[in-house]
């Protein structure tokens, strides 16, 4: 078991852990989290060994191995990718290389000499396969193409690859050596979907205990058994995955929190006591005894509250009701056609969030319709009364060196106040003197979300987004997910945050092979679509050409008509997925209210106060009559919501 018995780290004056004591039993699934600056990064290192405690010490069974995924900076062998990741096992390659040795000897031995070659040669084999030489380029083969590589890519010089991929084959060699423990410091920051799902599905079976820090929420849920909370220096655990984890944290805050008070009261009637008695010399063995008291009682600490951050977009400009269409939008670069003939249009209110690996069009969509590419074939139409605002890597370049962070924001919004730009700041973490950094100083990270906040001021009514999530840590990127839910204009955005785009979409639009398919619904239910249709052909796409009708049958006045059913047809379904919504989202809260008031009434000291256990029972009665009604509307959006989407099929 690997276990840290009360360390202690400090950078100058500021310590960052603090009697930290914590085990890792070997298999384990561990998601690290805590603020940033917390530690996480810190305690992974002392973990692998990278850096030592002041205080305190670092237990590592002997032979356990340990592997290390940092942030950036990963560094492999020089070689091709795939020497890379065979130089993880120098053993297996000198084993080979002597092996051909020997074979070569034998093609030119006889005799007894040749018998002693041959015992050698069943002894290396023998080795080698135990060792694994035979699985080991083929497993490294098979985790490269998971992570996104091209058969093509396995044979080019590492050197030559973007430092995402570096990253990407640094992953890979940790995968393939398979060490006992496995710590991984956001490991998915330069995967795609595609890629994440792939690394999911093969740490999900993998023999490592796993200790995995990382803002991707989706992704500690569907791995994570446990959740270590660093704060204030130290490690709390609970069980279960990160959206158990939240639910636990607050109940053990609200635990602590009415322990404190009870402590508290009971400590002010000592006092009192103390006090009133002090005096009087018949009552000083009595005050002696509760002075002694109050030095043992046992005091609670209540966990500090955590930051809400919260804000809202302003009203969006009223437009168009279809602010943006594509007609047969294609693109291609150096002979490939990375969009071809794209076909989209968005409605007000429409939150569409763009899908597809890597290199497949998905930015290139968005600088088209930013007008910062023109399109090799189609039309981007604009809405009347389209106020457009672009966010990605380039809006940095707009931010005016000489300017500190704060002068940034008033240049921005003139009228708004600097106490309402300072808190719009401290939620894309830009707190205390933070907001008088001078914009030259700041990191390429604290730009971009300096950037982000300024945008957030006013974000028209028609938002593009590229990766607005990255460089946020999770508090700041729930307080995205609510504004953007709330926003009432229309929005284009990519993201790899799969959490995000289920809270934040209406629809999601699918880029494969340079044509688009759109789905209503968030990341999860384009996901169960896609699944359903694995077996079957693919829908006709935007990119693909349907085959034509007869152009008797195809009028203006037909094909108007056609165009108004369809779009009535899709506004029904709209409204009754919203209403199957809006009931899920009453019943969840009806349910989680229900569940606090049952944890009230299973604590004693809830009967300590006079009526409350009568008044919580009322309650619980009148909120089960309030679900029973919720229920059965549901099941009747649901239906009304089958017939919809039964209606919105197009015919065989």
């Amino acid at each position: 078991m690997l276990r840290l018995e009360t360390v202690s780290k400090s950078y100058g004056a500021r310590v960052v852990l603090k009697d930290l004591s914590w085990a890792v039993v070997p298999r384990a699934r561990v998601g690290l989290v805590g603020r940033n600056g917390s530690g996480k990064t810190t305690l992974l290192r002392l973990i692998a060994g990278e850096e030592d405690p002041d205080r305190g010490v670092v237990e590592r069974p002997r032979q356990t191995t340990v592997g290390y995924l940092p942030q950036e900076g990963a560094r492999l062998p020089e070689g091709t990718v795939l020497q890379a990741l065979l130089s993880s096992f120098p053993d297996v390659a000198r084993m080979e290389e002597e092996l051909e040795r020997v074979h070569e000897a034998m093609s030119h031995t006889q005799g007894r000499a040749l018998d002693e070659l041959t015992r050698k040669a069943g002894d290396l084999q023998h080795r080698f396969e135990a060792a694994g030489g035979f699985r080991i380029e083929s497993e490294a083969r098979r985790i490269l193409t998971g992570l996104g590589f091209s058969p093509a890519d396995l044979h080019r010089p590492l050197a030559e690859m973007s430092g995402g991929y570096r990253m990407r084959a640094a992953l890979g060699a940790l995968l393939l050596r398979q060490p006992d423990y496995l710590l991984l410091d956001e490991p998915t920051n330069h995967l795609d979907l595609e890629a994440i799902g792939w690394l999911e599905s093969f740490l999900a079976e993998a023999r490592s205990a796993l200790i995995i820090v990382s803002h991707d929420r989706t992704f500690l849920n569907r791995l994570a058994t446990s959740i270590a909370d660093l704060e204030q220096g130290r490690v709390t655990v609970y069980t279960g995955d990160y959206d158990r984890y939240r639910i636990e944290k607050e109940a053990a805050r609200d635990r602590a929190r009415a322990s404190a008070a009870q402590e508290s009261h009971r400590v002010g009637e000592v006092e009192r006591f103390i006090e009133r008695f002090r005096y009087k010399a018949t009552k000083a063995r009595q005050v002696q005894s509760r002075i002694k008291m109050l030095e043992k009682m046992k005091r609670t600490e209540v966990p500090l509250e955590e930051k809400t951050w919260r804000f809202l977009l302003p009203p969006a400009p009223r437009g168009d009701a279809r602010p943006l269409r594509l007609s047969a939008v294609s693109k291609g670069f150096n002979g490939r056609r990375v969009l071809d003939r794209v076909e989209l249009e968005l409605h007000r209110g429409d939150r569409v969030a763009l899908l597809g690996p890597n290199g497949s069009g998905k930015s290139t969509l968005l600088k088209i319709v930013a007008g910062l590419l023109a399109p090799d074939e189609g039309n981007v139409e604009l809405g009347g009364k389209v106020s457009m605002h672009y966010f990605a890597q380039h809006v940095i370049e707009t931010l005016v060196a000489g300017r500190t962070v704060l002068e940034e924001m008033q240049a921005w919004a003139p009228t708004r106040a600097p106490g309402e730009l300072r808190s719009l700041l401290g939620i894309f973490q830009f707190s205390g003197d933070d907001v008088f950094k001078r914009v030259e100083v700041l990191s390429g990270g604290e730009k971009n979300r300096l950037a982000l906040a300024r945008l957030m001021l006013d974000p028209g009514n028609l938002l593009l987004l590229d990766e607005p999530t990255n460089h946020l840590d999770l508090p700041a990127r729930e307080a995205l997910e609510d504004a953007l839910a709330g926003y009432d204009g229309s929005l284009l955005f990519v993201s790899h945050d799969r959490y995000f785009i289920n809270k934040v979409a209406t629809r999601v639009a699918g880029l494969k092979d340079g044509g688009l398919t759109a789905r209503d619904g968030g990341y999860d239910a384009y996901q169960a679509w896609l699944a359903g249709t694995e077996a079957v052909a693919s829908p006709v796409g935007a990119g693909a050409r349907p085959p034509e009708e007869p152009k008797a049958k195809r009028t203006k006045e037909g094909k108007r008509a056609e165009a108004v059913a369809r779009n009535e047809r899709s506004r029904l379904l709209r409204a009754a997925r919203e209403k199957v919504a809006s009931l899920e989202s009453e019943i969840t809260s009806a349910e989680h209210r229900l569940d606090e008031i049952d944890a009230q009434l299973g604590d004693p000291a809830t009967y300590q106060t006079a009526g409350l256990a009568r008044t919580l029972g009322e309650q619980k009665k009148s909120i089960q009559v309030d679900l029973s009604r919720l229920n059965r509307r549901w099941e009747e959006a649901v239906a009304r919501l089958a017939e919809a989407e039964e209606e919105s099929e197009p015919p065989a």
